[in-house]
């Protein structure tokens, strides 16, 4: 990717950026162009804080093909504070104490 490009598109692919309805209020990620709650238009852009909880997660050993150098890694449900559940891989993450904890 070349420099500028990187900084440009920085925000969309690194943003947690979904939708509110502005009828029900509901936050949605990924956008939708209709609400799932209330079945009305969801146009309204909505930065979440990316702050979470993980809710379930799983520690990946047999990667599907084109993935296999980075076996072992963990990818989780990550329930937002603002509701939503998003797939996310976990970075950062002492992967024996992963598996330690989720062995027990």
């Amino acid at each position: 990717m070349q420099l500028p490009k990187y900084w440009r598109v920085r925000s969309q692919r690194l943003g947690l950026v979904g939708e509110v309805c502005p009828r029900c209020g509901a936050k949605l990620f990924p956008p939708r162009d209709v609400c799932p709650e209330c079945s009305e238009p969801a146009k309204e852009p909505f930065a979440f804080s990316g702050r979470g909880e993980v809710y379930s997660f799983s520690t990946i050993y047999q990667a599907p093909k084109g993935y296999e150098e980075y076996v072992p890694y963990t990818v989780a449900l990550v329930r937002l504070e603002e509701g939503p559940l998003v797939t996310a891989q976990l970075t950062d993450v002492d992967k024996e104490k992963v598996c330690i904890s989720a062995c027990r």
